[in-house]
């Protein structure tokens, strides 16, 4: 990867209240320093407090992007509710293995043109579920998969190729999720589906034909 991309997290302010923050500061910690981006806290705590004032009421999504340079751009959009259960599409075709074990899957970045060829055509839609070419279930395109299998909730394992997210690491931690290698032929087993991000929480979802 070259540097003309920026490191992000989307994050959600609630009643001037940062959600998850302390994971998303974790995670972007992880990422700077593997990218070698340079990250001011002072700066961008500072930054965030004037933020969290003017927004003191309400559900406001937020997306940090942080450039080469060390400079942090905030984006600030009014967090609409998402009707549930939130339909998922499985893709019609795998993500190659190369690109799924790639930092632009590992790593949240503004490089995200393979998530984009496999983005929902339809409005009624709201993820896809993306598969790698060993035919194993990875995440959606805007954030991670659960699935009720055999009784348990999973969420499919790092090693299949995805983002490790910050709502999926929250559900992990508190028990509610377990990683598993989850592949397509298990799904005819599968008889809950969930949606998770840190900006959303957890949605309950149903997989469409």
């Amino acid at each position: 990867m070259n540097t003309h991309f920026e490191i992000l997290e989307t994050l959600a302010l609630k009643d001037g209240r940062w959600q998850n923050w302390p994971l998303h500061w974790a995670r972007l910690q992880i990422t700077a320093h593997h990218f070698r981006y340079p990250l001011m806290q002072m700066q961008l705590e500072s930054d965030m407090a004037q933020l969290a004032q003017k927004h003191a009421e309400g559900h406001w999504r937020v997306r940090l992007a942080l450039s080469v340079t060390g400079a942090v751009q905030f984006t600030v959009v009014q967090l609409l509710p998402s009707a549930e259960p939130v339909k998922l599409q499985l893709a019609r075709q795998p993500i190659l293995n190369a690109v799924a074990q790639s930092d632009v899957v590992r790593f949240k970045t503004s490089v995200r043109h393979h998530y984009e060829v496999f983005e929902p055509k339809s409005t009624e839609v709201f993820d896809t579920v993306l598969f790698n070419e060993n035919g194993q279930i990875t995440e959606g395109t805007r954030g991670n998969i659960a699935m009720q299998l055999d009784g348990q909730w999973v969420t499919p394992a790092l090693q299949c190729g995805l983002l490790p997210g910050v709502g999926r690491a929250l559900a992990l931690s508190q028990g509610r999720l377990v990683e598993k290698v989850i592949v397509i032929d298990d799904l005819r087993r599968v008889t809950g589906w969930a949606f998770v991000n840190s900006l959303r929480g957890w949605l309950d979802a149903r997989l469409i034909a």
